[in-house]
């Protein structure tokens, strides 16, 4: 039987609580959490606090049997009643909305990816690494990266997607610090897949057109690249400015494809019993979990078959939704072609 355990890691005790929602996406560097706690735990949460989830299951040989879901810090205190309840819900997100929200000036002098990513975060005291966590740095250099009077963290997700040749993804992890890794390029080996008529519920595919444009215009270093997505039959045109004064062609070229690949990405949504693995899945893991992956998690390569979507291959998961009651819990999961993100 597994068991979600809500932490004020600030405070140094648990929270009862109601009803739960977590969501992580490879299209934002934060994962938000949205909590209902009963109205006698009010007094025992504060803006700023910071609130870990944690899963609980007996298979876990793990401290405790539990692995950390997410940790995020309070937003937002919303105290609510009606004729039938008093509840309060709690909005937050992981330690990096700091990055995001905070705006100053400063210029960095030249290094990795990794490392700038580790100066912009250790600001905040936000740990910065590459997944797999024992993999040395081999992020591409960064010259000259400067900001003015704003946040950082949207010419570093531009510098990301050209990194090298290579595009880096950069999302909080589960314990709020930060993780620079690349996109899954194979299928994992724990088990995890989507398949009709045995762990789906429902399944959606959506083809949206709201985020698509036909010209992409990306400028830098005194040069301009133009590229055009003859799927969008409009005159929409996004541009963007790249900040790094030597950027190559090559590289503006690069940036505004990986734009293209992603807005034009159609998505099938997929509503799933659990958070993650079966128990029967988790024991099958052997004698050590850790390392291994238990939760549906964004930037995991997966089988997927659903005939009647006409869908039979690998799909990466872009985005996951956790939900939880005290009676039951289950995920909504986001999955697209790997391309999407490459």
């Amino acid at each position: 039987m597994s068991k979600i355990i809500v932490t004020n890691v600030t405070r140094g005790r648990e929270l009862l609580w109601r009803k739960i929602k977590i969501r992580k996406s490879l299209d934002d560097i934060c994962h938000t959490l949205e909590l209902e706690i009963p109205k006698n735990e009010r007094l025992n949460v504060g803006k700023h606090d910071k609130i870990s989830v944690l899963y609980e299951n007996k298979f876990i040989r793990e401290k405790d049997n539990r692995r950390r879901v997410t940790t995020v810090l309070v937003d937002e205190i919303t105290a609510s009643a009606d004729v039938t309840k008093h509840s309060v819900v709690i909005l937050g997100r992981s330690p990096a909305r700091d990055i995001i929200d905070s705006t100053w000036t400063y210029t960095l002098g030249d290094m990795t990816l990794l490392n700038v990513v580790k100066e912009i975060g250790g600001r905040f005291n936000i740990e910065s690494c590459t997944f797999p966590e024992d993999e040395p740095d081999r992020t591409g250099m960064v010259y000259g990266f400067s900001w003015q009077d704003e946040s950082p963290w949207a010419k570093l997700i531009n510098e990301a997607d050209i990194n090298d040749d290579k595009r880096y993804l950069l999302t909080s992890n589960e314990a709020g610090g930060l993780y620079v890794w690349h996109v899954a390029m194979v299928v994992r080996g724990e088990g995890f897949h989507l398949t009709e008529g045995q762990n789906i519920k429902t399944a959606e595919w959506k083809e949206n057109g709201a985020e698509q444009y036909h010209t992409y215009v990306v400028t830098g270093g005194g040069k301009t690249v133009t590229i055009i997505d003859e799927t969008c039959r409009s005159n929409r045109e996004l541009t963007i400015g790249m900040s790094d004064p030597i950027i190559s062609e090559k590289e503006l070229e690069r940036k505004a494809n990986v734009e293209k690949n992603r807005r034009k990405e159609n998505r099938t949504t997929i509503t799933v019993s659990g958070w993650g693995l079966t128990d029967q899945q988790i024991q099958n893991l052997g004698a050590v979990t850790s390392g291994k992956e238990i939760f549906w998690v964004p930037n995991i390569l997966i089988p997927v078959s659903i005939p009647s979507l006409g869908l039979s291959r690998s799909l990466l998961i872009s985005e996951v939704e956790y939900e939880a009651t005290p009676e039951a819990f289950g995920c909504v999961v986001t999955v697209v072609n790997k391309e999407a993100y490459l």
